[in-house]
């Protein structure tokens, strides 16, 4: 379970899931069902890590009518939201903060509640339920971002030259401008505040990114930055960027080609990209005429001399 609900007039983040827990298993019986419970309420962390016997034995002992089960557990607590949410203070003898989290189920409509006795987290508790997985989150989420807008800026030189090829957009209303990316950034809709740490400004640094990936274990496939490119990036040969009708299929396949067996870094424009290809396909657009020519003409002369020769029969017949 995974809530962000308001609970006593306050928001906060409410996660229940099973975890193994390798100081709870025993090695005759193997590694036993572990339930974690995380109360976030975006300042301060409160959880409760405990075996799920432990939990149906606590509960058991506060309620004797209802007869828990692990499976009533899994059909709960780690399977769907509680119908109610209740938050309540410690005990007096208990640790300053502490917080009893209890959860209300429906089961046949019989009510089954669990209580969740949370203690406040620590700095390493913190760090590993919370920050590190949103930094985690940041950075793939950053890393798709770019991904995607090289795909788009591949999409609009592979556009520009269907149009060179004399292909035509006959549906008006699919028809897109060019990717501007500095444009979408300035109007994009979503804004935070300037305040605190300037994330975005450091993780747009490609080295301090792959320091960060590399510090929280997470395995780097992103695109070549902008005037940075890697040491191992393709180096683009006028063969390349100059499909033929020698390529299999003729250019619109061999441009797919190009597509297939090249990462194209960012430092490749959408407008040199296609200077370049508006230049290669007027050098080979002569040669595609003349091909054309001749081989209308052949089939032209093909098609006068199977005429003829179905004239001579048909002459033939008659005279019969």
């Amino acid at each position: 379970m995974l809530e962000f609900i308001k609970i006593n007039d306050k928001y906060y983040v409410v996660e229940v899931r099973q975890v193994t827990d390798n100081q709870t298993a025993v090695e005759e019986s193997g590694s036993k069902v572990v339930v974690q419970c995380n109360l976030f309420d975006l300042c301060q962390l409160w959880c409760e890590t405990i075996s799920v016997e432990n939990l149906i034995e606590r509960e058991k002992k506060s309620d004797s009518i209802i007869q828990y089960t692990a499976e009533i557990v899994n059909e709960t607590i780690l399977a769907r939201k509680a119908d109610d949410f209740c938050i309540t203070q410690g005990c007096p003898d208990s640790v300053c903060g502490d917080l009893f989290l209890r959860l209300k189920y429906y089961v046949q409509s019989i009510p089954v509640t669990f209580t969740l006795r949370l203690k406040v987290a620590t700095s390493d508790e913190l760090a590993e339920n919370v920050i590190l997985p949103t930094w985690r989150t940041l950075l793939m989420l950053y890393e798709e971002n770019c991904a995607l807008k090289d795909i788009i800026l591949k999409k609009d030189i592979e556009i520009e030259q269907y149009k060179l090829e004399g292909a035509i957009l006959k549906r008006n209303l699919v028809a897109t401008n060019k990717f501007d990316e500095r444009k979408f950034s300035e109007t994009f809709p979503l804004s935070t505040s300037s305040e605190g740490l300037r994330i975005r400004d450091l993780i747009k640094n490609r080295e301090r990114r792959l320091n960060l990936m590399k510090h929280l274990k997470i395995k780097s496939k992103d695109p070549v930055e902008t005037g940075s490119p890697t040491k191992n990036s393709p180096k683009l040969s006028k063969t390349i960027l100059t499909p033929t009708r020698k390529s299999p299929g003729g250019r619109a396949k061999g441009l797919d080609a190009i597509f297939a067996k090249q990462r194209l870094p960012k430092s490749i424009s959408a407008s040199s990209m296609s200077l370049k290809r508006l230049q290669a396909s007027q050098c080979d657009e002569d040669d595609d005429k003349e091909e054309v020519l001749s081989t209308s003409q052949s089939s032209i002369n093909q098609s006068d001399l199977s005429n003829a020769s179905g004239m001579v029969k048909v002459r033939k017949i008659t005279k019969l």
